[in-house]
């Protein structure tokens, strides 16, 4: 792990986001679509600024970013509506803390390649250290207040969006593979070419905005910021590590937001809070190889440290 500044600005960008967004959802639930509108909006023009004449010759083919755009358009928009089928948040953190493992899965299928062993473990032991202290934050059984259809199909919409988002990372990574890495670029388009599918959404972003009190628009534009920090600085690290290593940071990071949440939010820091951090930890240890580095490495006597060492003496 030697990009350690980018990831600590992930960190910070996405967690400070995620507080907010939370802050925001216990406000106004019905303002999700529009919040994520209003992000696309605002990424795209600090992008058209900051691009200039650049916008009109991109690096990669725009054809290119079409289906880049589409599954990340789907799934920033899917995962809104899960909330009105009736899926219990807790479920739904669940299911999305299996990202790293979803990506994995779908790394090893599209590059022919099997992760490495320790990633693997490491992957799964995270997962279920995320799963386990969402659990035990959920100190209220949510009620079921819709029909058990609509819930199967918010279910299987999750689910679906997790191998989807998947694709996302790994499309990404075989772009900058293929074309260079262009973060600035890949972020503007993959904003500004998905706002036209808002329109079919215009009447419900419209009577929303009207919904919103002035601290809402407060909170609203702190985590408009927030996101684009957040969203520049994925794409960065993006261009450092592979796709299924991004996924893994990013499941740490809402390992880290789902604590916050714990302490701000409901104030019930659990055993399972415990047992999950452990987990995270282990798995953390486990993916980055941080047992195996620990271990003594021979000492050849062809190693010029060696050498070094002989003449000294």
């Amino acid at each position: 792990m030697t990009n350690i500044k980018v990831i600590a600005k992930v960190f910070g960008g996405c967690c400070l986001n995620a507080f907010l967004m939370e802050v925001l959802m216990a406000r106004t639930p019905q303002s999700a679509n529009l919040v994520t509108f209003l992000q696309f909006v605002f990424i795209t023009l600090q992008g058209f600024i900051s691009l200039k004449s650049a916008v009109f010759k991109p690096k990669i083919p725009l054809r290119q970013y079409f289906l880049l755009t589409s599954i990340f358009f789907v799934t920033s928009v899917a995962n809104n509506y899960v909330y009105a089928l009736h899926v219990p948040s807790t479920l739904h953190m669940i299911i999305r803390s299996a990202s790293s493992v979803a990506s994995m899965l779908v790394s090893w299928y599209v590059k022919k390649k099997r992760p490495r062993t320790n990633a693997m473990i490491g992957s799964v032991i995270i997962s279920i250290g995320v799963s386990l202290a969402t659990y035990g934050g959920a100190t209220v059984v949510d009620e079921r207040k819709g029909k058990f259809l609509h819930w199967c199909l918010g279910v299987s919409i999750l689910l679906s969006m997790l191998i989807v988002g998947a694709f996302v990372g790994l499309q990404q990574e075989i772009l900058y593979n293929k074309y260079g890495k262009h973060p600035e670029e890949m972020l503007f388009y993959t904003h500004s070419l998905p706002l036209p599918l808002f329109l079919g959404m215009s009447i419900q972003l419209y009577s929303t905005v009207f919904t919103l009190t002035s601290m809402c628009w407060s909170i609203l534009a702190m985590n408009i910021l927030t996101q684009f920090y957040c969203t520049q600085s994925v794409h960065e690290l993006a261009t450092k590590e592979t796709s299924l290593t991004v996924t893994f940071i990013l499941t740490l990071r809402k390992f880290v937001s789902l604590l916050i949440s714990s302490v701000f939010f409901e104030n019930n820091l659990t055993f399972l809070h415990i047992i999950g951090t452990v987990l995270v930890i282990t798995g953390t240890y486990f993916y980055f190889d941080f047992f195996t580095e620990r271990k003594q490495r021979p000492v050849s006597i062809n190693d010029s440290r060696y050498r070094t060492k002989q003449k000294t003496m």
